[in-house]
């Protein structure tokens, strides 16, 4: 069983994946159907790198922990 502090790096890691994959799949396609939607264009181009930039964070913290063998 996961500490809790890890069990919520891997959840938070999940949750963020899915988000991002949302955004990549459906959100940013449904902004390029008019020109009204450019500023959400944008929005979601920046939510994407930010949630990048935390997955890779979070990816690391875990890394780092599981080659100390204190991912437990």
């Amino acid at each position: 069983m996961l500490h809790d502090c890890n069990y919520n790096k891997v959840r938070l890691l999940h949750d963020l994946s899915r988000i991002t994959n949302f955004l990549k799949k459906y959100a940013k396609k449904d902004t390029k159907k008019g020109k009204e939607h450019l500023a959400c264009h944008q929005l979601y181009l920046e939510m994407e790198t930010d949630l990048e930039k935390h997955i890779k964070k979070i990816s690391e913290a875990i890394s780092k922990q599981a080659k100390k063998g204190k991912f437990i």
